[in-house]
C-alpha cells in the first residue's frame, strides 16, 4: 500500500513541474503580429497589413484592444520603391509617417502620435513573399503627440521592434 501511495505521490510531483511557469517560460506568438519596446515594456499585438496598390503603398498595423471600447494603433507604412530588386533599408522619402492613434468606440479619435521631421523612425523589410501575401520586418520609431491633444513634449519610443503580417 505505501508503494502505491509513494508512487502516486510521486507522478503528482513530476506532473505538477511540467507546465509550470518560471521566468524563462515564454508565452506563444501570434502566427501575425506586431512587437516592440514600447516605452521600456514588452508590446506585442495581433498585426495586419494593406497593400493599396494604386498608391503603391504598403501599410502594416499593430492594433491593441484592452478589453473596453478603447483601443489604439500603430501605423508603419512605405511607398514600394521603384527599383527591383527592393531595398532592404526604407528611408524617406519612401518612409510614410508613422502614427499611434487612440481610438473611443471604433471611430472616435481620443489621442495622437505622429513621427514628424524630428523623429527618427527607421523600418526595414526582411521578407516580402508576394505568393503568401506576407510581409516581415524590423522597426525603431519615436512619435511625438499631436499638438492637437499636447502642448507638450511628450513621445512615444518604439524600440527592437518587428513584424509579421499577412497583408491583403
Amino acid at each position: 500500500m505505501k508503494r502505491i501511495l509513494y508512487g502516486a505521490l510521486a507522478c503528482l510531483v513530476l506532473l505538477s513541474g511540467v507546465g509550470a511557469c518560471t521566468s524563462e517560460s515564454v508565452e506563444p506568438q501570434p502566427e501575425f503580429y506586431v512587437k516592440a519596446t514600447k516605452d521600456g515594456s514588452a508590446w506585442v499585438v495581433p498585426g495586419s497589413g494593406i497593400y493599396a496598390k494604386a498608391q503603391d503603398e504598403f501599410f502594416v498595423f499593430g492594433e491593441q484592444r484592452d478589453g473596453t471600447v478603447t483601443q489604439a494603433s500603430l501605423r508603419l507604412g512605405f511607398a514600394v520603391p521603384t527599383e527591383q530588386p527592393l531595398p532592404t533599408v526604407t528611408k524617406a522619402p519612401t518612409l510614410l509617417p508613422t502614427t499611434w492613434t487612440v481610438l473611443v468606440g471604433g471611430d472616435v479619435i481620443v489621442d495622437g502620435y505622429t513621427a514628424d521631421s524630428l523623429s527618427e523612425t527607421r523600418l526595414l523589410i526582411t521578407r516580402l513573399d508576394t505568393v503568401q501575401k506576407v510581409i516581415e520586418g524590423t522597426f525603431d520609431a519615436t512619435l511625438r503627440r499631436d499638438e492637437r491633444w499636447s502642448k507638450q513634449e511628450e513621445t512615444i519610443r518604439f524600440e527592437q521592434g518587428s513584424f509579421r503580417v499577412r497583408y491583403q
